[in-house]
């Protein structure tokens, strides 16, 4: 008898257990639930982790799969009278075959005049689906509601250009480097270089390798690689500086001094010379630095006469 009751109360006891074990789960599922409802996020305009990620596709193929559910999607915003929506693309907004979807900014999401700001261009935004709600006079597909994030697509928020290349230093004392871009392809390497190459940003995207061969600014040549475009220079030499999509170097070229402001990647874009006067009496490192001055101005030093006097040559470019 005393078993049978020690085996009940057992028997009891996991049942409780169970019991409560349930009833916390459920719990959290319904608190959770409620937190996808309200489009909970821990500050404003923030990410939501309770978000579901989906494609425009998704939502415009199969919208009863996400009927209610909080979605996060990218793609093309527009903000603006009677046609405030999300598009596939640049040309589906702006011929309007009918890929959007018809938003709605919630409380928690940055002002209309803030997502204004990002017309056009690809935006990620997070918010509550409704496939029956197709927005102005029924021209969209479903609609995104109660939005709580809405923010600019930019992919260099989710990878760093910096961490797109790398060096090695092997046994013999050379060097082996490769750039890649953003999907890994290699955009270039050099393997058993005897100098080390110094790694600059030059932008959001373009990083340089720049490499001293010898003394003076004579000797640099540099190479610079777009990770975002999969896109890599011409190699140049007598390197002074690069800024934003433009690069600076020093030419010599039948007994003339220059420096040359060009666009890094197609010169047809942006192509200019710059004489330099009275320099002095040596063929190399005439130009002996560059330094920038404010966006699209950069400060070339470079000798003059037979004194070998330093002057400056403000170059403006775009």
């Amino acid at each position: 008898m005393k078993n049978k009751k020690l085996i009940i109360t057992i028997i009891l006891s996991v049942l409780i257990t169970l019991a409560v074990v349930f009833a916390v789960l459920f719990g959290i599922k319904i608190y959770q639930d409620k937190l996808v409802e309200s489009g909970y996020s821990e500050t404003p305009n923030s990410a939501n982790q309770y978000a579901k990620d989906v494609t425009m596709i998704q939502l415009i193929a199969t919208p009863e799969k996400y009927d209610g559910q909080l979605v996060r999607v990218i793609g093309v915003g527009n903000l603006e009278f009677e046609g405030d929506c999300i598009s596939l693309s640049k040309e589906d907004l702006k011929y309007s075959v009918g890929n959007s979807i018809w938003i709605e900014l919630g409380e928690k999401a940055i002002s209309y005049q803030e997502a204004q700001k990002f017309n056009g261009e690809y935006v990620i935004i997070e918010g509550t689906f409704d496939k029956d709600d197709c927005g102005h006079m029924d021209m969209f597909c479903g609609s995104i509601k109660n939005i709580s994030r809405y923010d600019l697509w930019d992919v260099y928020k989710y990878y760093n250009s910096l961490d797109m290349y790398s060096i090695t230093k092997n046994d013999d004392l050379t060097y082996t480097y490769k750039v890649v871009d953003k999907n890994g392809n290699v955009l270039f390497s050099e393997d058993n270089a005897t100098r080390e190459p110094k790694v600059e940003q030059v932008n959001t995207y373009i990083l340089g390798l720049k490499v001293q061969t010898g003394t003076g600014q004579s000797t640099n040549w540099a190479v610079y690689c777009d990770v975002e475009n999969s896109k890599v220079s011409e190699t140049f030499q007598y390197v002074l500086m690069a800024q934003g999509d433009y690069v600076i170097y020093g030419n010599y070229e039948n007994g003339e001094h220059s420096v040359i402001v060009q666009n890094i990647f197609d010169k047809s874009q942006y192509y200019k010379k710059h004489i330099l006067t009275n320099c002095s009496p040596v063929a190399g490192d005439i130009v002996i630095g560059a330094k920038p001055n404010g966006e699209g101005i950069a400060v070339v030093t470079y000798l003059t006469g037979n004194d070998y006097k330093e002057t400056e040559l403000t170059i403006k470019f775009p």
